[in-house]
């Protein structure tokens, strides 16, 4: 189970490089696999699931959608690919906590308060609130810009919610990936997706799993506290590992170290992770 975005791609990319592309694709070939990402779905059909598909022959092609899961805004919606129908189809879906705010009223004050940072990304996602930078589409962007600009619309954000609510965190979490800031239900983040995702295996698939869903690889970049993958790689559930260079140790997260020693984070930590489960 990987994050996307400075997991599968590489830091301020969007795509997945072909080696990595090529190994996920072999990976597959044996066993579920599963991304859990801020997008919605349709942006993972378009920049992740496209890319993952060029060039693969109809047989692979065929086992790799069979074995494809989507864990979309955050692990907030769970979607399974039906072949048949050549689309995904929502296994589970968690529903935005109208007891705290609405949701709609929450965008346009976010859009208004992070106007010089960047904007509310208001027409796709169905339940989390999603905000990007003003450097989105800029394509000569320095990565250290758009970083520093997500990380001034996450203290705008938390600055707001603490005004609604002291105890906001009891209905939201709020998470900066570094190319923008994500605001979901509680019980939909993506910790929330690594059971679910368990859970529907041992239902559908008869897989076995212990209570803390242990055999379930995770992968993600951003494990600090606010991170959008600080639960994901909490360790509650599955077994993680930190492919950013940053070091957060909470009993359970790993790094990844290659042959020398030496950390390998980003589309390389991910890779050398998948190999690994190739062998």
């Amino acid at each position: 189970m990987f994050d996307f975005d400075d997991t599968v791609t590489e830091k301020g990319q969007y795509e997945p490089p072909l080696r990595l592309r090529n190994a996920l694709v072999e990976l597959s070939q044996k066993m579920p696999l599963g991304f859990c990402t801020g997008r919605q779905w349709e942006s993972f059909e378009r920049h992740g699931l496209a890319e993952l598909l060029k060039g693969i022959d109809s047989e692979r092609k065929k086992t790799f959608l069979e074995n494809l899961f989507l864990f979309a805004e955050n692990g907030a919606i769970g979607y399974e690919f039906d072949a048949e129908a050549r689309k995904f189809g929502e296994f589970y879906r968690v529903e935005w906590p109208k007891e705290l705010v609405d949701r709609e009223y929450l965008q346009k004050t976010l859009s208004e308060a992070i106007k010089d940072y960047g904007q509310v990304y208001d027409n796709a996602h169905r339940v989390v609130v999603v905000m990007r930078t003003n450097l989105h589409d800029v394509v000569d962007r320095k990565v250290e810009d758009v970083y520093d600009l997500s990380e001034k619309i996450y203290e705008v954000c938390l600055k707001i919610l603490r005004k609604i609510s002291a105890d906001f965190e009891e209905f939201v979490h709020v998470g900066n990936s570094g190319i923008g800031v994500i605001i979901g239900p509680k019980d939909g983040d993506k910790d929330e997706a690594i059971r679910r995702f368990g859970e529907y295996l041992g239902k559908k698939r008869n897989i076995k799993f212990d209570d803390g869903f242990r055999n379930i690889l995770v992968a993600g970049d951003s494990p600090q506290p606010g991170g959008n993958d600080y639960y994901f790689l909490s360790g509650k559930y599955g077994t993680p590992f930190n492919v950013s260079d940053g070091d957060v140790y909470n009993g359970f997260l790993k790094p990844v170290l290659g042959a020398k020693g030496e950390r390998l984070v980003h589309s390389k930590g991910s890779l050398y992770l998948v190999k690994k489960l190739l062998k």
